[in-house]
């Protein structure tokens, strides 16, 4: 049997052993059985570690993420850290419905008003079938702005065949 039929009989067993006591055994005899069971032996991993799925999953492949979204935590870190003397950031992109990032943090999606402390940021924003703009903003104490992107299309909507 060639070493690939037998690492893909091992995480089958694996697969089905998943959750079990036995997975450990089952993984220590096919290693001693195969032509690199001298190499096997010789670095033995202390545990063995498998993934299992969140409780409340109905796929036993995705796992459902615990809390609240990447984008909804970067916008409430920028909003909890305003201050008294927060700005509003009001959000737009043509079209409408575009990524934005502030600083490299993906905070949404146009349009989006945002409570921020004044500073200087780059805002990004990109579309799924346009080209990603950006503009340097500077925000004042108390101040409310208006940013708008227009994002041209990367990729043709229509072809016109002559």
């Amino acid at each position: 049997m060639c070493r690939m039929d037998k690492l893909a009989i091992l995480a089958v067993l694996l697969v089905t052993c998943a959750g079990t006591s036995h997975a450990q055994d089952v993984a220590e005899s096919a290693a001693a059985t195969s032509n690199s069971s001298a190499a096997t032996r010789a670095v033995q991993p202390s545990t063995m570690l498998i993934a299992t799925p969140a409780q409340d999953n109905k796929s036993a492949y995705m796992v459902v993420p615990d809390g609240p979204s990447q984008q909804k935590t970067n916008r409430k870190d920028f909003e909890d850290n305003a201050g008294p003397n927060a700005g509003k950031l009001l959000l737009r992109s043509t079209p409408s419905g575009a990524d934005i990032f502030i600083n490299d943090r993906l905070v949404g999606r146009t349009p989006l008003l945002m409570v921020i402390a004044p500073g200087k940021y780059t805002i990004r924003m990109r579309g799924t079938r346009q080209d990603s703009g950006s503009k340097v903003v500077g925000l004042m104490p108390k101040e409310t702005q208006t940013v708008a992107i227009t994002l041209k299309e990367r990729y043709p909507s229509s072809i016109i065949i002559h």
